[in-house]
């Protein structure tokens, strides 16, 4: 499993448990839910992917299958958009 890094050009706001990155350097955003939320701030440098999937599944009633590609998904754009390495 890969562990994930931060980009640190994303300021990280949290507002009513979702929360919102803005690059610093671009001016794009982009928008988490509480979910998403809870995964960005489990993403350490440290963490592999299937440990912080462990942790969610913990917090979350959800199947892990369900879970595991719903994150897939996340990381795959949140990679994209150059807010995570």
């Amino acid at each position: 499993m890969e562990t994930l890094q931060r980009n640190p050009n994303f300021i990280f706001k949290q507002i009513k448990g979702e929360s919102v990155l803005l690059n610093t350097k671009t001016g794009d955003y982009f928008g988490l839910n509480e979910v998403g939320t809870d995964f960005f701030q489990l993403v350490d440098g440290v963490r592999t992917s299937e440990q912080i999937l462990v942790e969610l599944l913990e917090l979350y009633e959800v199947e892990k299958e369900v879970l595991q590609r719903d994150l897939e998904e996340l990381t795959a754009q949140m990679i994209q958009k150059g807010i995570l390495g």
